[in-house]
């Protein structure tokens, strides 16, 4: 048998994405791998027979390789002192196979990660791993890919998924090392890559040295509304609108779309009676669909209802109804949408929804049928009500100051009152000499004397943005107790406990 050189090696060619050594054969590193980059070296082909990656004396090689498997019959050898360079993030493992030295074991024998070294045959100078840890260590799971969505209403969760080698588990962390164990998930706008972790299912400690990245995007939405409701051209049988978009380019079923400035661009020349769907795609791919009713272009101009204004109501209290006015002859009906959408009432210029939201009403003429081009929108908002817990009741000597408070959520304004009279009448409290904080949560009543003894003080808490009333506290009383009593025949001094 004649050897001679190799014209070319595995991985030298740019469409190399994996190199198997397998069906018995040993290849002697004896090059540097750096023309291009070779995604996967596998050694092994799990067949029986030993595949051997051999690294021969005082060798010193740079190879780009991202990842190298070490199969059940695959042995990476080193003839004797050697090392063998990895770009950085560049991942190695066993899977049953060997990673030895056919020589004595030390720390020539060196396999580095970029800068860092990474692995030394037994550990030592500085290596971060020996080559019984790899040996012994579990594969990294294998990514189920990355996900890539673009943003829904309501706004989708992406979660990330990997598979572990056989009899181990997942843990997923938020960093390539060290990090917490996390939940992979995204429910927001935005990219984040989580990692997975293989953990033996029989020995927790038992863990992959490397972890798999898996990457969740939800790319952002563009909106589009319309601005310029649906117009007839009686001359022309057609109708035209406007919409405004936050940004990317607007098609249409039907009809002519041009920009005419910025994010607002004009569908005109829509045949009469024709629906159509407005699509706004951005540059990052991700669109949005419009549903536009067309208009009734045999009807005269209806004017959109006129809302008697938006509603708010306190939690548990009933709901209050929407209320708008609409011209001569015409009535309203009201809708969860701005076009198109659900019918929720007809017939009415009010609407007692089952809840906060925003509703939209549109105009009708009770003998055409004609409706309004648009519709208004009536906010209904629910309050939560303000509430409080007032503090103990406060036991102090004469002449000393007393601190009342409260624990308030919801709340941004407080007014402090007092009853002189058990608490069948109670007066507001202003800041003064003896009173201090009477619009906070705490309140002091500087030098009491003991004629406020059995005074009683109480919050009445609130929120100005809130249509909710005022919430009061229970009440909470002062006691004021005389340090020594004085007799006819000698002081007597007593100190009372509280």
């Amino acid at each position: 048998m004649t050897w001679v050189a190799a014209s070319n090696y595995p991985g030298q060619n740019a469409d190399a994405d994996q190199v198997l050594i397998g069906n018995g054969n040993t290849v002697t590193l004896n090059v540097d791998i750096t023309a291009y980059t070779l995604n996967n070296l596998v050694i092994g082909d799990n067949t029986g027979a030993d595949d051997i990656l051999l690294l021969p004396n005082n060798g010193d090689f740079e190879v780009n390789i991202q990842t190298l498997a070490v199969e059940s019959d695959g042995i990476l050898e080193w003839v004797k002192n050697a090392d063998i360079r990895f770009p950085e993030g560049a991942i190695i493992y066993n899977n049953g196979g060997t990673i030895s030295t056919s020589k004595n074991c030390n720390a020539s024998q060196v396999i580095y990660i970029g800068n860092d070294k990474f692995s030394t045959c037994n550990g030592n100078g500085g290596a971060d791993y020996s080559f019984d840890d790899i040996e012994s260590a579990l594969p990294p799971p294998t990514s189920d890919g990355d996900i890539t969505e673009c943003e829904e209403t309501p706004i989708q969760t992406l979660t990330a998924s990997a598979t572990p080698p056989a009899g181990a588990y997942v843990d997923w962390y938020n960093a390539s090392e060290g990090g917490a164990i996390v939940s992979p998930t995204l429910n927001t706008v935005g990219t984040v890559t989580y990692y997975a972790e293989s953990v033996d299912s029989s020995d927790p400690n038992r863990k992959s040295i490397f972890r798999s990245p898996v990457t969740l995007t939800i790319e952002d939405s563009p909106t589009i509304s319309i601005s310029s409701a649906p117009a007839c051209n009686f001359l022309t049988n057609t109708y035209a609108l406007e919409v405004t978009v936050s940004n990317g380019t607007v098609t249409s079923s039907d009809g002519t779309v041009t920009n005419i400035s910025g994010n607002q661009w004009r569908i005109a020349n829509i045949p009469n009676g024709t629906d159509i769907t407005a699509t706004v795609t951005a540059a990052n791919s991700c669109a949005t669909d419009l549903a536009i009713a067309a208009p009734n272009c045999t009807c005269p101009a209806v004017n959109a209802p006129v809302s008697e204004g938006d509603q708010a109501y306190c939690t548990g209290d009933p709901v209050p109804a929407l209320m708008v006015s609409v011209g001569a002859g015409e009535t309203a009906d009201w809708f969860d949408s701005a076009s198109g959408g659900n019918l929720l009432q007809s017939g009415s210029t009010s609407y007692t929804p089952p809840g906060p939201g925003q509703y939209y009403t549109e105009a009708r003429n009770t003998v055409t049928g004609c409706r309004s081009n648009s519709r208004t929108p009536i906010i209904l908002t629910e309050d939560v009500p303000a509430t409080a817990t007032m503090g103990p009741d406060q036991t102090i000597w004469v002449s000393s100051d007393a601190v009342f408070s409260v624990a308030a959520s919801n709340a941004n304004t407080y007014q402090w009152q007092v009853s002189s009279d058990g608490g069948t009448s109670y007066t507001d409290l202003a800041d003064d000499t003896i009173h201090q904080g009477t619009q906070t949560t705490v309140l002091t009543i500087k030098n009491a004397q003991i004629v406020r003894n059995g005074y009683r003080y109480r919050a009445v808490v609130s929120n100005s943005m809130s249509s909710c009333p005022p919430f009061i506290t229970n009440p909470a009383i002062l006691i004021v107790r005389v340090r020594s009593v004085i007799t006819n025949r000698q002081p007597t001094y007593r100190v009372n406990p509280f």
